[in-house]
């Protein structure tokens, strides 16, 4: 006559015959899932508009418009992605959201920042403390003509705000802003 432990040890047997194709099941299912989610996020953002995205060249300095760039860890990404020496157009508003990371970005490939829009006079002391020059223009069409002017041959000009639109401007319209403001260069 067979135990408990016996007996136990044979219903866990079939809970586990029963269980792995359940759970090989789930586990496909969830890495679907994550591939979906990866692939959507990738697509949503790498190559689409808004998101690095070369606008137009003129004579030998690149806009960039990187308006899906809400937040400083995106920024830093956009900096870094940078081959030539960079003048970035921001509307970052707080000191505390800057990092290390982006700070040594700032140092090693940003000639100019354009500062864009109303702004904290915390980021703009903390930004001239780099030691490069430091504008700023209230609209996105003085900021695009200051950040072209700032700039030597070969330079690229990074719209990468670093802050998400507000509720009347979305990253898309800022975008689209930018984008014509390069246009009437």
């Amino acid at each position: 006559m067979p135990t408990n432990k016996t007996n136990n040890f044979s219903l866990f047997e079939q809970e586990r015959e029963t269980a792995n194709p359940m759970v090989a099941t789930l586990a496909s299912r969830l890495v679907n899932i994550r591939k979906k989610n990866i692939a959507a996020s990738l697509s949503d953002f790498e190559g689409s508009s808004h998101k690095l995205e070369r606008v137009k060249t003129i004579k030998s300095i690149a806009f960039i418009d990187d308006s899906r760039s809400t937040n400083v860890t995106a920024v830093w990404y956009a900096l870094q992605s940078m081959t030539k020496p960079t003048v970035w157009i921001t509307n970052i508003d707080k000191v505390e959201s800057m990092t290390e990371d982006l700070e040594s970005q700032i140092r090693e490939k940003v000639k100019a920042i354009v500062l864009q829009g109303v702004y904290n006079t915390d980021v703009y002391d903390y930004l001239t403390s780099f030691g490069i020059p430091v504008y700023v223009e209230m609209n996105i069409e003085d900021a695009v003509r200051q950040a072209y002017y700032a700039c030597d041959s070969n330079y690229v000009v990074l719209f990468s705000p670093g802050v998400n639109g507000t509720a009347q401007v979305t990253y898309r319209e800022r975008g689209d802003k930018f984008q014509e403001a390069v246009g009437q260069l």
